[in-house]
């Protein structure tokens, strides 16, 4: 078997390539899921057939074949000029969002049981998704204020005992170089300097070390990465970075548990080595990211700018599942998010206008809206338009809002989504 792993790289969403000889495939649904909620088939993270491995709506990395060491790559949709999305800028957006934040999780997947994939460092996607959400999530806890606890700790002292006198480590330091006043004691501190916390700042600093190998991404995560540090002055790095991959979180502090288990991710993925930071290759976990769950929760964060709380996400009844419904006193609206460009070019498609028209003739969703069965409710479908320069400063307007030809009460509305210039070269 080959050692050196080939990479397939693909760019996001209906883009193709050859394979070479015949290969045995366990197609992979995102965070494993053939059927979603509701009864609907989902669609699979990428596809092969006829030797042709095909890309979805997903970006991310896995493998196709073991036994031949062949991976794929599915890196953000590219245009023509070498601008790809930025799909951290918008998960950036949705963090700073204190109800789309409570989603995040919903959009990537780790495979934290499969072998890991070595690939360039260049072309990881992973690591800063995970450092931008440790950040934010390490932030809020700051704000709630650092948890303290009791943690077991050895000093030297002159002249005196506290706690537990360690014999041997005294005679063995002290007594044997003519010090006899002075003891090695171990005891119990109540503070900051516990392991959970040791396991966030040792994290802190990895990514300090990151951010300056990877400028690029510096721009998004400076000013949390500054607001963060200072809070564990008090904090130490254990001499071995390694045993703080074995203790466990206290249950009665739920907030601490995400942001620990990513500390550890963040940690794996550089073998609990600083050095490695600056390695050209990394091996990676197999993830995916669902692109089109990340724009419904980016399109969330621009309703709640102008509604606020009158935008219900994810609004269930009769067993399905709504993205948005707006109830305000002046403008009742359907709202479904569709990650797709066919919209930009002024046509739509006939099953999401079924969808929504499904969505519209439940008697539950009626009865929010406080609307007689005769009257029609109106349908808006958001589709991201591209924003090269990144100026998506304006506030998100429904009254711009534009009407889908051919039919009565359907409208649609373009939502800016920002771009880079791709670095790597074109899928």
């Amino acid at each position: 078997m080959n050692n050196t792993t080939k990479i397939i790289r693909l760019g996001e969403h209906k883009n193709k390539r050859d394979i070479e000889g015949s290969i045995s495939l366990e197609v992979y649904y995102f965070k494993n899921k053939k059927i979603g909620k509701y009864g609907s088939k989902n669609k699979p993270c990428f596809t092969i057939q006829n030797n042709v491995i095909k890309s979805h709506y997903y970006i991310g990395v896995d493998w196709v074949c073991k036994t031949s060491n062949r991976a794929v790559y599915i890196s953000p949709k590219l245009n023509e000029d070498g601008f790809e999305t930025d799909y951290l800028k918008m998960l950036l957006i949705c963090l700073n969002d204190t109800e789309a934040s409570k989603h995040i999780n919903s959009i990537y997947d780790i495979k934290n049981e499969a072998s890991l994939i070595e690939i360039d460092q260049q072309l990881d996607l992973l690591s800063p998704l995970l450092i931008i959400q440790f950040l934010n999530l390490v932030k809020q806890l700051i704000k709630k204020g650092l948890k303290k606890s009791y943690y077991r700790e050895e000093k030297h002292l002159n002249a005196r005992v506290k706690g537990k006198l360690l014999v041997s480590q005294t005679i063995k330091h002290h007594t044997f170089r003519s010090e006899p006043l002075k003891t090695i004691c171990a005891f119990d501190t109540f503070g900051l300097d516990h392991p959970e916390n040791q396991i966030l700042k040792t994290a802190l600093l990895f990514i300090q070390t990151y951010l300056s190998k990877f400028p690029e991404y510096t721009g998004l995560t400076c000013n949390l990465l500054q607001y963060c540090l200072p809070a564990f002055e008090e904090v130490s790095i254990p001499t071995n970075i390694s045993s703080l991959k074995h203790f466990k979180s206290s249950p009665f502090f739920n907030s601490y548990k995400e942001t620990v288990n990513i500390a550890k991710l963040i940690l794996k993925r550089f073998g609990h080595n600083v050095r490695n930071v600056e390695a050209t290759k990394i091996k990676t976990q197999p993830f995916w990211i669902n692109m089109p769950l990340l724009f419904e929760l980016y399109a969330f964060t621009f309703l709640r700018k102008t509604y606020g709380n009158n935008i219900h996400y994810q609004y269930k009844s009769n067993y399905q599942e709504l993205d948005f419904l707006l109830n305000t006193k002046y403008k009742q609206l359907i709202i479904d998010t569709k990650y797709k460009t066919v919209y930009c070019k002024g046509k739509s498609k006939k099953e999401d206008i079924r969808q929504l028209a499904g969505y519209a003739r439940m008697n539950k969703v009626y009865k929010e809206l406080e609307k007689a069965t005769n009257e029609t409710i109106d349908c808006l479908i958001i589709y991201p338009i591209r924003d090269k320069d990144n100026q998506n400063n304006k506030l998100f307007d429904i009254n711009h809002m534009q009407p889908i030809d051919k039919y009565v009460g359907f409208h649609r509305l373009g939502l800016s989504i920002p771009y880079i210039k791709n670095k790597i070269g074109v899928n």
